[in-house]
């Protein structure tokens, strides 16, 4: 049987991040990946500019997209606001994803790819895992298989608070440094039209129980955002989010739960690529400076990130709440801090603080313009 120090499963972001951090500091690592690389991945694929401060320096050659203008949309409204330095990046997931993972190769982890991961249980202070390779022994497990992970079914957990997502590609003509985020269009979510590559990304999220394809063909029929050739097929998937403490999964005892897995994700807009790195990131470090209870350290590690989640779930409620007081405080000067959070300068809670008055005053002149 093989032996390793940590093995974990899914090759994401979260995992990957974890997989490089643990292998540079001299663990022996193993990545189980169920599907062959590149794997396809739906996903809007930004990037928040913030980001590029933890990647390798040569991540820009994955770069579909560099972002430098937004634009907020509600039902028929626009606000627009460019900046001179980019705010966020598009990339394929695929592609993307195998970057990090070959990064993570590069400094000595190994990887099964196209090997499915079945359970594991715990002995005499070993984990065992099962895969379709077989079986392996190991010291640490982390799960980073996505929102319907095993690893975190196995301990009990279940998703609870998501974001139910449909999105299709589409050829035709955009502005390839712009993103487009339309309020209204479902009671708590929203929509986004992204460039990517050559092709354009349409996709909707949404909490509530409207029928999304539906709330997609209509709007893709009725749009006047931008010209439209072509559209493919649209496709489905589940996004997790935080916005309290209870709904941050992190494991137990010596198996840790990364990225989707774990519900790192931002209840705002959805962010999760950028969140998955990081507590892939603060995984490593966790169970290296406290290997005997790593996920007691793992909780520290992570509180900068739930802060961030529940001040970002508690705009959200107003934001979707509210949706024409949103807009109108987005119209204003809104827009501007988001921005400056997209590009590390600013943070939830800053916004959620200083936002107060702007609602206030935002939600009155709703009214009076009725």
């Amino acid at each position: 049987m093989s032996k390793y120090d940590a093995v974990i499963v899914g090759s994401g972001p979260a995992g990957a991040s974890c997989g490089r951090y643990l292998a540079e500091n001299g663990l022996k690592v193993l990545i189980i990946e169920k599907k062959k690389l590149p794997r396809f991945k739906l996903c809007g694929g930004a990037l928040s500019s913030r980001f590029s401060k933890y990647l390798p320096p040569d991540f820009k050659k994955k770069v579909l997209n560099v972002i430098n203008r937004g634009v907020l949309g509600f039902r028929g409204e626009e606000s627009v606001l460019k900046e001179k330095k980019e705010v966020a990046y598009i990339i394929d997931r695929a592609d993307f994803d195998l970057y990090l993972t070959q990064k993570a190769l590069s400094s000595g982890a190994e990887l099964w790819e196209g090997v499915e991961f079945f359970g594991f249980f715990q002995e005499k202070g070993k984990i065992l895992i099962h895969t379709s390779k077989g079986k392996v022994e190991t010291d640490f497990l982390l799960g980073a298989d996505g929102f319907y992970s095993k690893v975190s079914k196995i301990l009990g957990y279940e998703k609870e608070k998501f974001y139910r997502s449909v999105e299709l590609l589409a050829e035709g003509d955009m502005d390839k440094e712009s993103v487009i985020i339309e309020i209204g269009v479902v009671k708590r979510g929203y929509l986004w039209i992204f460039p990517k590559g050559d092709l354009i990304n349409i996709g909707v999220a949404s909490t509530g129980k409207e029928n999304l394809n539906k709330v997609l063909e209509e709007y893709v029929n009725k749009q006047g955002n931008v010209k439209i050739r072509k559209v493919y097929k649209p496709k489905g998937w589940f996004i997790p989010f935080t916005e309290s403490k209870g709904d941050l999964h992190l494991g137990k005892g010596r198996i840790l739960l990364l990225g989707d897995a774990g519900n790192f994700v931002d209840p705002l807009l959805g962010e999760g690529i950028y969140y998955a790195y990081l507590s892939g990131l603060k995984a490593g470090k966790a169970i290296l400076e406290n290997p005997e209870n790593p996920t007691r350290n793992y909780e520290k590690k992570v509180e900068d990130l739930l802060s961030e989640f529940i001040y970002a779930g508690k705009i959200a409620r107003l934001a979707y709440g509210f949706q024409k007081v949103a807009y109108r405080m987005g119209a204003g000067k809104s827009l501007e801090k988001y921005m400056e959070l997209l590009k590390g300068r600013e943070n939830y809670k800053n916004l959620y603080k200083k936002g107060w008055v702007d609602f206030v005053r935002s939600f009155i002149l709703s009214f009076l313009r009725l």
